[in-house]
């Protein structure tokens, strides 16, 4: 192929992807247009975050790497440049360069407020394509990878999620059973520790060890109230808010294929 032949044909191609996104300022169209690697966006709120991952999830579905590469297909043709200069869905066929499967994008926000929002904004771009995209908290999408491989942490894969209310039971009865003074060991504050302990990836075991090595003989009987509070949700197949991460986290690091499963899953997160 020729050079001159080849730039016409890139060019019909991006002028056709950027028509496409006409509506967004220029370093929107960058972020969107940039597929390969990692990618930071610092943007105040109300600038648009939503709207380029949007946009973005929405140029790997129709186009997937040909607005980030000069790279040209075999078959390319001078009536595809034609085609593509005229617009419409075949250019937007013909154009397309490995375009990705919905099931194979992971969506992540930290609010359901926010991860309905999302859902309902690619739904109305996309239409039923939206469905198959994997969009939810961070704390929906542990649940589903938990739901498939939890027996492997000896936890049933029908385990129950613990709210707030139920946390604070579990406490409470510990306090009484240990015979701790609730005032000196608030219950919330106790979830508190335990919540930042698995923040930190900590299990009872370390966050005891670490509270010994200081010195610290309050820490240390938190630190045992965490190991209780863990061997009794555990025999109930109950996880808590904090333990849909920590156990993820668990899961993916101590168990290769199912880590190498979710790799292959999703091709852009």
């Amino acid at each position: 192929m020729s050079s001159d032949f080849e730039k016409r044909y890139i060019d019909a191609r991006h002028k056709l992807i950027e028509n496409d996104f006409a509506s967004l300022n220029p370093m929107q169209r960058k972020a969107v247009m940039a597929t390969e690697g990692p990618l930071l966006i610092l943007a105040g709120a109300g600038s648009g975050k939503t709207t380029v991952l949007i946009n973005r999830i929405a140029n790997l579905l129709r186009y997937g790497i040909a607005g980030d590469t000069n790279e040209l297909p075999a078959n390319a043709s001078e009536e595809d440049i034609e085609i593509m200069l005229s617009g419409g869905d075949e250019a937007r066929r013909i154009a397309a360069l490995d375009p990705v499967e919905p099931w194979r994008i992971l969506a992540i926000t930290f609010t359901n407020k926010a991860a309905d929002e999302l859902k309902a904004r690619l739904e109305r771009m996309l239409g039923p394509e939206a469905a198959d995209i994997w969009a939810s908290t961070f704390h929906s999408a542990c649940v589903r990878i938990l739901r498939r491989d939890a027996e492997r942490l000896g936890f049933p894969t029908s385990f129950t999620i613990y709210d707030t209310s139920d946390s604070l039971s579990l406490v409470k009865r510990i306090l009484k059973d240990f015979e701790l003074d609730d005032k000196r060991y608030p219950p919330r504050m106790l979830l508190g520790e335990i919540s930042r302990a698995k923040d930190a990836q900590l299990s009872p075991e370390q966050f005891y060890a670490k509270a010994k090595a200081m010195g610290d003989i309050r820490k240390a009987k938190i630190a045992e109230i965490y190991a209780e509070y863990s061997h009794r949700a555990f025999a109930a197949g109950a996880m808590d808010f904090d333990d849909l991460i920590y156990y993820t986290v668990k899961l993916l690091e101590e168990h290769d294929d199912v880590c190498e499963y979710w790799q292959r899953r999703f091709r852009y997160v």
